[in-house]
């Protein structure tokens, strides 16, 4: 007699996917196939009975039933709480393509990241697994797209979050993936922004990402631009190591203070203080804590005999702060 054996869905709001084995164990009782929809679909258990019901007690047919109650709910639920004020959340980054000698790479050399912030309404909801996987997964999606980029200058792309709803996932849309989880916890999520970070083009230097996330709530993702004097340096490993060491610095130090320019002021009313450079790289730590950021490159650069170091540009998110 064949079994049915369910898989757990990877990630939130995915499609409850299944397999068919064959043996020859005896028929689940009710309670036991009950059990098995709660475990794939996180579904209360009178929604699991109800399933059951509906569906004659055909295991499949239950867990189809699921499927289309949670998007006819969760569209329901979606509309009732839409004007909910989502000012809690999460800051989420991914990276898909480091760089130049990144574990993170493909070998193409070039870079590819996403950052992303998706709201709630509650500090308790931003902090539960459910949402930490649903912003997860968001940004891999963004960071997988293939936008066009925008006539700019700059290596980040701002993406329409109304474009993004409609992105294409196995189980549907980046939409439909909120909207399952709003049916789930009962209240609004809402994706706030997201950007695309992508190797700029007609350039000579060689490009790297560094990215850090404080706690969820403060995001940095990094371009780290850099020109070797022989590309046979990727293949030390204690250069590639100190690099690493380095960069994961540069992120820190930017999500750690409030940074809003590399060389200068954003604004003239800003404070010195914002400006990367003329921080003391205290994220680094020893004896460069005390010394301007700016300084600390300069002489690593000519540790490794580089003819280019630095920040070419960077983004700096937090939770609820343009």
């Amino acid at each position: 007699m064949d079994m049915l054996k369910f898989s757990r869905p990877a990630q939130c709001g995915r499609r409850l996917a299944f397999r068919r084995l064959y043996s020859s164990a005896p028929t689940k009782s009710r309670v036991q196939l009950v059990a098995e929809l709660r475990k794939i679909s996180n579904a209360p258990i009178i929604k699991a009975r109800q399933a059951l019901d509906e569906s004659n007690g055909d295991f499949e047919a239950a867990v189809r039933w699921l499927e289309e109650d949670m998007r006819q709910s969760g569209a329901a639920k979606a509309e009732k709480v839409k004007d909910r004020v989502t000012s809690e959340g999460l800051i989420s980054i991914s990276v898909l393509e480091g760089g130049m000698g990144s574990h993170i790479s493909s070998g193409s050399g070039r870079v590819k990241a996403s950052i992303i912030e998706l709201n709630c309404e509650s500090d308790f909801v931003s902090r539960t697994d459910e949402f930490t996987r649903l912003a997860s997964e968001i940004s891999n999606i963004v960071a997988q797209s293939q936008t066009q980029q925008q006539h700019t200058t700059s290596p980040f792309t701002s993406l329409p979050v109304e474009n993004l709803l409609q992105l294409s996932h196995e189980s549907g849309t980046v939409g439909s993936l909120i909207t399952n989880l709003i049916a789930r916890i009962g209240e609004n999520i809402s994706l706030r922004r997201a950007m695309l970070l992508t190797s700029p083009n007609n350039s000579d230097s060689t490009y790297r990402v560094a990215s850090y996330l404080h706690q969820g709530r403060v995001g940095a993702l990094d371009l780290i631009a850099l020109r070797p004097s022989q590309s046979s340096l990727f293949n030390d490993d204690s250069f590639v190591g100190d690099l690493g060491k380095l960069e994961r610095a540069l992120a820190r130090q930017t999500a750690g203070f409030m940074t809003l320019g590399i060389n200068e002021k954003r604004n003239p009313e800003d404070e010195l203080e914002t400006v990367l450079y003329r921080q003391p790289f205290m994220m680094l730590g020893g004896e460069h804590a005390s010394m301007p950021v700016r300084k600390v490159l300069d002489q690593w650069q000519e540790k490794w005999g580089l003819e280019e170091f630095g920040v070419s540009d960077f983004v700096r998110w937090e939770v609820g702060r343009d």
